[in-house]
């Protein structure tokens, strides 16, 4: 030591003080500050990483309650069912009811009620074709919708109205169709 000051370089003797003084600055931050000073105000964001962490130092009792997602734990970690509660049976019996119209005479509207059995509710209807020579430009629908049955548990889907209009020369019949679900 007393040799690389003997010769007095500029350079050694800066870096030596640039040393000292790097050192102790970071002994000063050590034996100042209070323990717990340092808080979540003055760390930057992501300061923290998992590597920077020492063993179980996050514990149940650290992690907000409601924070933790399903991705956030390996599979098998989570028990069944912890998804959330399990929802009512799906639709067991789904069925397509058809109702022919009668016949429709050329330029005017005929209506068809098509409904479910009971029990059944509608899930969706509409127009189809006779299943004979009927073109698609033979009826243009009207109107198309479920109709309800007002309770005190309020409109049930039990059936499908469907209007249709022919826009062909001579008298012709459509089919609605309903598509109805047994619970």
């Amino acid at each position: 030591m007393k040799r690389m000051f003997s010769n007095g370089r500029y350079a050694n003797v800066t870096a030596t003080l640039a040393l000292i003084i790097a050192l102790g600055g970071t002994s000063y931050a050590a034996i100042v500050l209070p323990a717990n000073s340092v808080g979540s105000k003055q760390l930057k964001k992501r300061a923290v990483t998992h590597s920077k962490l020492r063993a179980n130092a996050v514990t149940s009792s650290t992690v907000r309650n409601g924070s933790l997602r399903a991705k956030d734990f390996k599979a098998g970690q989570l028990p069944a069912g912890s998804a959330g509660p399990v929802g009512p049976a799906g639709a067991t019996n789904i069925v397509r009811r058809r109702v022919p119209s009668p016949g429709v005479a050329a330029g005017a509207s005929g209506f068809v009620n098509a409904a479910c059995n009971a029990g059944e509710r509608a899930i969706t209807g509409g127009l189809e074709g006779d299943g004979s020579v009927i073109t698609p430009t033979t009826f243009l629908l009207v109107e198309s919708f479920p109709r309800t049955t007002q309770t005190t548990a309020g409109d049930v889907p039990t059936g499908w109205y469907v209007e249709a209009r022919n826009v062909a020369s001579a008298s012709a019949q459509f089919l609605a169709f309903v598509v109805c679900a047994r619970p």
